[in-house]
């Protein structure tokens, strides 16, 4: 088994097209064949030495090739509980092991193929429970951190952290223990990326953690928020498909009164609000329209909000907008749409 692995991590380090190979892999291969591979790559990772980094390499992104299909993933993990529990813990001290030795490329590959085996709801109730995951959590905000923003490290990782946000679980962990100002830190970079996809998603980590009242509050109180408003401002500017992230988590802080009131009196962000909110709000996807509407809906929640809304030039189109989105098939872009009309007039 621990040389089929290699054989296996060398033929798809090797392969022009992963996905492809590990699609023929399926097909020749079944479920109990894979079980064992993937078992004996996670024992694999944690066997070897930190000066084996090409090998860590080679076998973590094997694993991350092997689980970015849907069918294998789910060949591999709908097993038995007793059998995914031994599953999951072989990969867990794996990419514990990896996210602590090895360089931030390879832990960047490692936190990937975590959030892939998180997609499978079992696997997933075990992993972000599991008090040896500490590593991974802990791993996470630093590598955020220490990413170039523009590099395909950055790709990578950002729909991983987007993904495992969203669970309340996941959440606390990345952020306890003075965790949040490295992981806003990075956030903030990342949503000035010059990929729009990578922004978005940073942006969609930021909607996640400020959902709730309890990191929303660990947000606004951290002392980059500065970076993560203006990091949402240029995600709100993007491209329309990408930009909705941002008016949803914009969204999601003015849920504080109190902030929100304070950044009445910043006219460039609630020109940029308006702006790229209203500009969203002809959007084709009923969630970016949604999120748009109900964001202006939060910033008009005050009568200070309304007049400074009112002000701006482009208050006649978004009012426009605003009424046209009413009368919507899509049931909660018309509620988003009147609530917001309501506190408009």
């Amino acid at each position: 088994q621990v040389k089929g692995a290699e054989m296996l991590s060398v033929f798809l380090s090797k392969a022009s097209f992963p996905s492809k190979s590990v699609q023929a892999l399926r097909e020749v291969l079944t479920e109990e064949p894979l079980q064992r591979i993937f078992a004996s790559l996670s024992r694999r990772l944690v066997s070897l030495s930190s000066s084996e980094e090409s090998h860590v390499r080679t076998s973590v992104s094997s694993l991350l090739h092997l689980l970015q299909s849907e069918e294998v993933r789910d060949a591999v993990l709908s097993v038995p509980d007793a059998s995914l529990v031994a599953l999951c813990k072989d990969l867990i001290s794996g990419l514990s092991s990896t996210v602590q030795r090895a360089s931030v490329e390879v832990a960047i590959t490692a936190v990937s193929v975590f959030g892939c085996v998180c997609q499978n709801e079992k696997a997933r109730q075990l992993m972000l429970r599991h008090s040896d995951t500490e590593p991974i959590f802990e791993a996470i905000p630093r590598l955020v951190a220490e990413i170039d923003c523009d590099s395909a490290n950055a790709c990578g990782v950002t729909p991983s952290v987007a993904y495992l946000t969203q669970y309340p679980s996941a959440q606390r962990r990345v952020l306890a223990s003075g965790r949040s100002g490295k992981l806003l830190s990075g956030l903030s970079r990342l949503m000035r990326s010059g990929d729009a996809k990578t922004a978005s998603d940073a942006a969609e980590a930021i909607g996640n953690l400020t959902y709730g009242e309890g990191g929303r509050y660990q947000v606004l109180a951290d002392q980059g928020l500065e970076g993560v408003v203006e990091g949402l401002c240029a995600v709100l500017e993007g491209p329309e498909d990408l930009a909705g992230t941002a008016a949803w988590a914009t969204g999601n802080l003015c849920r504080d009164d109190k902030w929100c009131l304070q950044m009445l009196d910043r006219p460039k962000w609630v020109r940029d609000v308006v702006v790229g909110a209203s500009r969203l709000l002809a959007s084709a996807d009923p969630r970016t329209v949604t999120d748009s509407a109900s964001l202006l809906a939060l910033v008009c929640g005050s009568a200070k909000g309304r007049d400074v809304v009112l002000q701006q030039d482009e208050a006649g189109d978004t009012v426009a907008r605003l009424v046209a989105n009413i009368w919507s098939p899509d049931a909660r872009v018309s509620a988003a749409a009147a609530l917001a009309v309501s506190r408009v007039r």
